[in-house]
């Protein structure tokens, strides 16, 4: 099952009339590899979408949407600490490392509130 980056992806090689072939060697990676972050079983190294988007000429809001697709589809996420970060903060980022282990109604209400804050 294609996760929502893989289906975005397929989408956009299907209606550009794209073979997978064709993007990788687009965007200078294997087709074997594109094949494995497509259908999920590898993860989106950084800089992939920012690749994938500049070949192929994606306006802003595609790129956006290829951005959002690839956030979701997601396994690990890595929070930087900055050196300016005060202990608050660092205490906050290694709170948030450990999201999965709330309750599913304690993590839709960060949700909820972080969305609130960045959209």
């Amino acid at each position: 099952m294609l996760n929502p980056f893989g289906k975005a992806l397929r989408k956009l090689r299907i209606d550009r009339g794209w073979l997978l072939k064709d993007m990788a060697q687009g965007i200078g990676v294997a087709t074997s590899f594109l094949s494995g972050v497509e259908t999920g079983r590898k993860s989106i190294p950084a800089g992939l979408v920012e690749k994938i988007a500049g070949w192929a000429q994606l306006a802003s809001d595609e790129a956006n949407k290829l951005h959002q697709a690839a956030a979701t589809s997601q396994r690990e996420f890595k929070i930087t600490v900055r050196p300016d970060f005060s202990d608050g903060d660092r205490e906050a980022a290694a709170l948030l490392a450990r999201f999965g282990e709330l309750p599913r109604e304690k993590r839709d209400e960060l949700h909820q509130l972080l969305k609130k804050k960045f959209l």
